[in-house]
This record gives structure tokens, C-alpha cells and sequence, in this order.
């Protein structure tokens, strides 16, 4: 099962996803500080992260960047009731992987959640291949080296 990670500081909207997430069989932390969630993240504990943009103490933005300097695979989605084409494409530049507005839908929210965690299942996919081609092609070397083989 994922985890997802809700900061939020609309009680009432934490409370109403939290929910509706785990009828979608969804795990779910939520808090309102974005230090907290930064903590999460740090644990390697949320598979996603919704995110609102107004937080009290430290803003959205700012804890973005931070998850993002922790975990850059790591599919965030900003939510927001303020936003504008501005901080839209600030948080697309910081390494959110969407942004929605409040209100919006449950089932728009389900499917963009949806396509983010796929979109990472495939980026550490990718990843682990990558690595291990590297791995690989070390140990041969390696090998060669200790059979007294030389590559040309």
C-alpha cells in the first residue's frame, strides 16, 4: 500500500482526504507544518506528498525545495486555494510534479495522484537498471583485472 503524506492546514480538507484517500486504499500521514512533513520525508516514509502552498511558518515553496533537496524522485503535488500562474510555474520549477487548485475533485486529485506515483514507479525503475548496468560492467572490469585480462 502507498503512503501519502498530506500538508494541509485546512483541518477540515486533511481530515475529507485522509479519508477518501484510505477508501482508495491509500495509507495516510497529515499535518499542518510543513517542518513535520519535512521531517517525513527525511524518514523516507511518503511515496507521494499533497502539499498546500499556504502553511503557517515555513510556506509551501519553501518546503518543496526542501523535500526536493532530500528526496528529487519524490512525486509532490501542490494544492493551493491562492494560486496563480506565477507559483504554478515556481512550483513546477522547483520539482513539483503538478499543481491543483482548491476546490477541486476528489476524482481529478485520485488520478493525478494515480499518474504521479506511476511516473515514479518508473523513474526508480529506470533508476535501479541504470545502477545495476553500472554494476555490472564494474565487476567485469574488476574481474578481468583479477584473471589478468585486460579490455581493449
Amino acid at each position: 500500500m502507498k503512503n501519502i503524506l498530506i500538508v494541509e492546514d485546512d483541518k477540515n480538507l486533511q481530515l475529507t482526504l485522509k479519508g477518501f484517500l484510505e477508501e482508495n486504499n491509500y495509507e495516510v500521514i497529515n499535518t499542518m507544518w510543513g517542518t513535520m512533513g519535512i521531517e517525513q520525508v527525511k524518514k523516507g516514509i511518503p511515496d507521494l506528498v499533497l502539499l498546500d502552498i499556504m502553511l503557517p511558518g515555513i510556506n509551501g515553496m519553501e518546503v518543496l525545495e526542501r523535500m526536493k533537496e532530500i528526496d528529487s524522485d519524490l512525486p509532490i503535488i501542490m494544492i493551493t486555494g491562492y494560486g496563480s500562474a506565477e507559483s504554478a510555474v515556481r512550483a513546477i520549477e522547483l520539482g513539483a510534479y503538478d499543481y491543483i487548485y482548491k476546490p477541486f475533485e476528489a476524482e481529478k486529485l485520485l488520478e493525478k495522484i494515480d499518474k504521479a506515483l506511476i511516473s515514479s514507479k518508473h523513474k526508480k525503475k529506470t533508476a535501479l537498471i541504470r545502477h545495476l548496468k553500472r554494476m555490472s560492467i564494474d565487476f567485469k572490469e574488476y574481474s578481468n583485472k583479477l584473471m589478468g585480462k585486460e579490455e581493449k
